[in-house]
C-alpha cells in the first residue's frame, strides 16, 4: 500500500511513536515539517494529543499566572500552546546572543528577560546552560549525561553557558525577592508559605521552588505509601481524632524521614552552609541540621493533610501538630532528635531542653507557638551566615551565593544597612542582577532610607558597568611595553598557583593601602611595572605583578578543574590553543572586544614564543586548537 493510502488513524499512530525528550527539538521538528507538507500529514500532525508529551517533557517551568492565561486562552491545543513557548524560546535566546556578543547594555537585556518571560523560557536557557563544551573543559562523565543532546559543541559554547546560567539566576532570584517581599507585607495569608519561602533560598542557585515542591510532592506520596504499609490511617478526619494517633502518624513520618537517609548531621556537617538549602538537604545532603529536617516534616505532613508547623525553639528547632478538635492536645516532634525521642511531653521533655538554653519557665509558652513563615526564613538566613567558618573545610558549591541569599533575606526582615553595604559589594560576582534583581526586585520593598541607598547604589553600579563596557585597552604604543596577554596560563613565581590571565593595566592602579599592605613597592620593579588581573584554578581573582608571572602548561585535566571551579572563566574564556609546549585560553568576544591586540599577541607567542619566555619545551611542534 501506497504511504499516501493509508488510513488517517495509521498516520497518528506513526507520529505517536515519536520519542519524547526533554532537551532535543527533534521529534517537535519533524511534526512541524509534516506540517509543511501535504494536507493528510498536515492534518495528522495538528492532532493536539500529538504535541501534549512534547510540551510536557520540554516545558517542566513556567510562569504559573501566564500559562493560566495560556490555558484560557488556548485549551488543550497543545500545539498552539507549544508553538507559543518556542516562540518566547527564541526571543529570550536572541536576547540571550547579545547579551554573549555585546557588554553593552546586558543590564538593560537582563531586566527584559526577568520581567517580560521570566520562567516561562527557563527551560530554553537550562538547555543552553548545558550545552556542550569543547572537549579539554569537559568532564569525562559528560557525555553519557548528555546522550540526548547533539554532540556539537555551538558557536562561543562556554561564554553561552556561563550567560545562560546567570539569566536563569537572576530570573530565580527576582522571583525569590518578590515572594519574600510579599511575604513581608502580606504576612502568613499562604498556606505553602513555609514551602515556598524556604525552597526561594535555593532559587539563588538557579533551583526554582516548583523543583523544589516537586521534590516534596514525590517524598510525601511515598511517605504516604510508607504508612499504608505500615497500617496506619491516610484519612485525616481519622488520624485527628485522638492524641494518640496523632502521635504514632507523627513518629511514623520521623520514621519514614531516616529510612529514607534524612537524618541528625553530626559535628563534621553541622555548619556546612549545603544543609541550609533544599536542593541540596533533599538530595546529596540529607544528613541535616534541625530546621531543614523540620521543614520536610511539615511540609510532608501538610501534604497529609495534617496541620503541622515549625517552633522556633531556642538551640532546636521543633514541630508542633494540631488537630481541628480542641479536646485533642498538640503533638511537639523533635524530628532532629527522632532517634532519641521523637515525641516530646511538654510537662517532662520541653522545660527541661528550656531550662537548659537559659529559658526561665515563665517564658516557656513563647516558645511552643507555632512559628512565623519570616521568623523561620530569617533563622535560617543565620544559620547560613553562622556556616562561613566552615565553609572552606567540606562545603561545595559557590559560598558567595550562599552569602548573597543570606544578606537579602536579613535586608529585607531586617532592613540592616550593613547587609545592603555587602550585597554591593559582591554584586561584581552576579554581573546581570542590578537593574533585574536589586533594583527592580528588590527596591521597592524596602523602607524609603534603604531603598534610596539601594537605588543610589546600584545607580553607581550601573554607571561603572556602562564605563566598563565602553573601555578598549590597546596595548601599542604605551610607554610600558606588556610582556603578557590576556588568555596567558601562568605560575606564580612565588607562591606557584596556577592563574590566567584576564585583564592587566601598565602599572599599579590599586589603592595605596593595598599597595602598603601587599608589599608592592618592594618588588623588583615596584608599583611601576604592567599588573594583571588573574583568575586562579580555585576559581578566586587576584592582582598579580608582571615580575611574578611564568608562563606554564597544564595537564589535560586541569582545564575541567578550572571549568569547574571558577564561575567566571566562562565570562572571560571560550576555547584553548596548545603548540609547542606553550598555552593560552582563547578569548571570549568580550575581552576580544575589551583587549582587541591581545589576541595577535597570544597567537603569536604560541607560534614563536616571541612576547614571553616559557620554560617548558617539546620537540614536538604539535597543535591542538579547541575553539567553538
Amino acid at each position: 500500500m501506497a504511504l499516501q493510502g493509508l488510513p488517517f488513524d495509521i498516520y497518528v499512530h506513526i507520529l505517536e511513536q515519536l520519542p519524547v525528550a526533554a532537551h532535543s527539538d527533534d521529534s517537535p521538528k519533524t511534526l512541524a515539517a509534516c506540517l509543511q507538507t501535504n494536507s493528510t500529514f498536515r492534518s495528522a500532525a495538528s492532532v493536539a494529543m500529538l504535541w501534549e508529551p512534547h510540551y510536557r517533557a520540554r516545558y517542566t517551568v513556567c510562569d504559573v499566572s501566564r500559562e493560566c492565561s495560556r490555558t484560557q486562552a488556548l485549551g488543550d491545543d497543545w500545539k498552539a500552546r507549544f508553538m507559543e513557548r518556542v516562540r518566547l524560546d527564541r526571543q529570550a535566546i536572541k536576547i540571550l546572543d547579545s547579551i554573549v556578543m555585546e557588554r553593552d547594555g546586558r543590564l538593560e537585556r537582563a531586566r527584559e528577560v526577568t520581567s517580560t518571560f521570566s520562567y516561562d523560557v527557563w527551560n530554553a536557557l537550562v538547555t543552553v546552560a548545558r550545552c556542550n563544551v569543547p572537549e579539554a573543559f569537559r568532564d569525562i562523565d559528560e557525555p553519557a549525561e548528555n546522550e540526548e543532546r547533539t554532540s556539537d559543541v555551538p558557536s562561543h559554547a562556554i561564554p553561552r553557558r556561563f550567560w545562560a546560567q546567570s539569566l536563569l539566576g537572576a530570573i530565580s532570584r527576582s522571583h525569590a525577592v518578590r515572594a519574600w517581599t510579599r511575604l513581608k507585607l502580606d504576612g502568613e495569608n499562604n498556606g505553602d508559605g513555609l514551602e515556598t519561602a524556604i525552597a526561594c533560598l535555593s532559587a539563588y542557585f538557579a533551583h526554582p521552588p516548583l523543583e523544589i515542591s516537586a521534590q516534596l510532592d514525590i517524598l510525601s506520596s511515598h511517605c504516604r505509601s510508607y504508612l499504608v504499609k505500615n497500617e496506619l490511617p491516610v484519612d485525616p478526619d481519622e488520624f485527628n481524632r485522638s492524641e494518640d494517633m496523632l502521635s504514632r502518624i507523627s513518629s511514623s513520618i520521623c520514621d519514614f524521614l531516616w529510612e529514607n537517609g534524612f537524618r541528625a548531621a553530626g559535628n563534621s556537617r553541622f555548619h556546612i552552609f549545603n544543609t541550609q538549602f533544599p536542593h541540596w538537604f533533599l538530595t546529596t545532603h540529607k544528613d541535616t541540621i534541625p530546621l531543614s529536617l523540620v521543614y520536610i516534616f511539615v511540609c510532608i505532613a501538610r501534604k497529609l493533610g495534617m496541620t503541622a508547623a515549625p517552633i522556633d525553639f531556642p538551640a532546636r528547632v521543633l514541630a508542633i501538630v494540631s488537630s481541628p478538635d480542641l479536646t485533642v492536645s498538640d503533638i511537639f516532634v523533635d524530628v532532629f532528635g527522632s532517634r532519641s525521642r521523637a515525641i516530646l511531653s511538654i510537662q517532662e521533655d520541653i522545660p527541661r531542653m528550656l531550662i537548659h538554653a537559659g529559658i526561665v519557665p515563665t517564658s516557656m509558652m513563647h516558645y511552643l507557638r507555632p512559628a512565623s513563615t519570616t521568623s523561620i526564613v530569617v533563622r535560617a538566613s543565620r544559620n547560613i551566615l553562622a556556616s562561613f567558618p566552615a565553609i572552606n573545610e567540606v562545603s561545595e558549591g559557590d559560598p558567595r551565593v550562599a552569602f548573597y541569599v543570606a544578606l537579602t533575606v536579613n535586608l529585607i526582615f531586617l532592613n540592616g544597612l550593613q547587609y545592603l553595604l555587602n550585597i554591593m559589594k559582591h554584586i561584581d560576582r552576579f554581573p546581570l542582577d542590578i537593574l533585574a534583581v536589586l533594583t527592580d526586585a528588590l527596591a521597592p520593598g524596602l523602607n524609603p532610607t534603604m531603598k534610596h541607598q539601594l537605588l543610589t547604589s546600584c545607580k553607581a553600579a550601573h554607571e561603572d558597568e556602562d564605563e566598563a563596557a565602553a573601555s578598549v585597552t590597546l596595548r601599542s604604543n604605551l610607554p610600558i611595553p606588556i610582556k603578557h596577554f590576556v588568555g596567558l596560563i601562568f605560575r606564580h613565581s612565588k607562591y606557584e598557583y596556577i592563574g590566567y590571565i584576564y585583564g592587566w593595566e601598565s602599572s599599579c592602579t590599586a589603592s595605596e593601602s593595598w599597595i602598603n599592605s601587599m608589599n608592592v613597592d618592594s618588588l623588583r620593579w615596584g608599583r611601576h611595572q604592567p599588573f594583571y588581573h588573574v583568575l586562579t584554578q580555585d576559581g578566586s581573582l587576584r592582582y598579580v605583578a608582571e615580575e611574578n608571572i611564568q608562563p606554564a602548561t597544564l595537564k589535560p585535566y586541569a582545564y575541567h578543574r578550572l571549568f569547574k571551579h571558577a564561575h567566571e572563566v566562562g565570562r572571560y574564556f571560550e576555547g584553548l590553543v596548545e603548540e609547542n609546549g606553550r598555552a593560552r585560553l582563547l578569548l571570549s568576544p568580550e575581552l576580544l572586544t575589551a583587549y582587541p591586540e591581545d589576541n595577535d599577541v597570544g597567537e603569536r607567542w604560541i607560534k614563536e614564543g616571541t612576547s614571553a619566555d616559557s620554560e617548558d619545551t617539546l620537540s614536538s611542534s604539535s597543535r591542538r586548537v579547541q575553539r567553538w
